[in-house]
């Protein structure tokens, strides 16, 4: 292909309009995107002034201009960047159109070539932005009016807010010279019944002592008597049970529990406990429980232990009528889970969320002896021994507790 060739493709395939103009301002050449551009063909335009592309408005004065830079030796040096014009399209309309202009010379003639773009869509943006941004404006002073309104409420606000902080500060000072008031006092009454706990004590050990040997002694074999040493020998523990939760709640609330750790065979304490209550059972009552054979020892505090297990055990047998049977069971993973039921009293719905509290009772236990420190104690104990207790409880129907125990450490039976 020739070069001419070449070049006349490339211009016509160049996307931005271009005109040619003489020193009297007529189109010597255009290419394609100016039909597109303005809607002239190319072959209506030549030879046509350049003003053919100018509103009415325009055309003397820009004919004065064309004129006038044509004749200066710098010529349209000084108009190489873009400028914005109004155009005149084929049909009429005005577009707005972009134009860069240069000068040159050919065969010792001037021309000047215009290089025309359709703007319309940018301008259309254009005004579309400085739509937006009048709304912006106007927003932004709302929002500062709205805003400066905002802020004199806030300090009213805040004044209102200090009077009540200073008044609510005041409050809780109150409240917590209160509260160490209450503490002293809660110190005080604990104190008490630890000491009068140990002053039972020893009372206490004397009637068993003496109802012991009252026993040996009678020879005789008198009912009545047996009868009425049973029960003095059943009151005896039953205080002492109390005793020990009176004590047990000293030591948790003054923190100062410790606990000892050694290894025990479970099976072991667990008859002990099965074997003790049995001496609470009441008539015709029937405690199930089989040994697991691949029961391992605990490394736990077995004294506490003994505590958590009896407490659950005793609570089933005395909220339980008599001729009814409490099974036990026991599951061994990582942990041992001790499961006790009963079919006794159970535990009215509303009372079920507050059971574990201190000196709560169900409703539907007054009539049965308790302090109501039991459950408090044992989950205490338990939670502290890194284990967790759970109760499913319908009432007339019975309860099941569900408490589980780290072995802490594995070991053979």
């Amino acid at each position: 292909m020739e070069k001419t060739n070449i070049i006349k493709v490339a211009f016509d395939t160049t996307m931005e309009g271009i005109i040619l103009t003489d020193s009297d301002a007529k189109i010597v050449v255009a290419n394609k995107a100016i039909e597109k551009c303005l809607g002239h063909k190319i072959t209506d335009l030549i030879g046509k002034d350049v003003n053919i592309f100018l509103p009415n408005f325009l055309q003397e004065i820009h004919s004065q201009h064309y004129k006038s830079y044509f004749k200066k030796k710098e010529g349209f040096s000084h108009l190489k960047n873009a400028r914005e014009v109004i155009g005149l399209h084929k049909d009429g309309s005005f577009i707005p159109l972009e134009i860069r202009l240069s000068m040159f010379v050919f065969e010792n003639e001037r021309y000047v070539k215009a290089l025309i773009t359709d703007i319309t869509q940018r301008k259309e943006k254009e005004e579309i932005n400085q739509i937006a941004k009048m709304k912006l404006e106007a927003k932004v002073k709302d929002n500062t009016r709205q805003l400066k309104q905002v802020v004199k409420e806030l300090r009213l606000t805040n004044k209102a807010l200090e009077i009540e902080i200073q008044q609510k500060i005041k409050a809780k000072e109150k409240a917590k010279e209160a509260l160490i008031a209450e503490r002293e006092l809660s110190q005080l009454k604990t104190k008490f019944i630890s000491l009068a706990s140990h002053e039972f004590r020893t009372p206490l050990s004397g009637i068993l002592t003496s109802a012991t040997l009252i026993e040996k002694y009678n020879l005789e074999k008198n009912k009545p008597v047996e009868k009425h040493l049973r029960i003095i020998k059943s009151m005896v523990k039953h205080l002492n049970n109390i005793l020990n939760d009176f004590l047990s709640l000293e030591r948790v609330e003054s923190g100062e529990t410790q606990y000892k750790f050694s290894s025990f065979p479970f099976n072991k304490l667990m008859d002990e406990i099965i074997e003790e209550a049995k001496s609470f059972t009441k008539k015709g009552q029937l405690i199930n429980y089989t040994p697991r054979i691949d029961c391992p020892n605990m490394y736990q505090d077995r004294k506490i232990v003994y505590i958590i297990l009896s407490n659950i055990l005793y609570n089933a047998i005395k909220y339980s009528q008599e001729n009814t049977s409490i099974d036990i069971n026991i599951i061994i993973d990582k942990n041992i889970t001790i499961s006790i039921s009963d079919s006794g009293i159970g535990i009215p719905n509303e009372d079920q969320k507050y059971i574990f509290k201190r000196f709560y009772r169900a409703s539907n236990t007054t009539h049965i002896q308790g302090t109501g420190l039991g459950l408090n104690i044992v989950k205490a104990n338990i939670e502290a021994l890194g284990g967790s207790i759970s109760f499913n409880s319908e009432e007339n129907q019975g309860t099941k507790f569900i408490l589980i125990i780290p072995k802490r450490f594995k070991a053979n039976c």
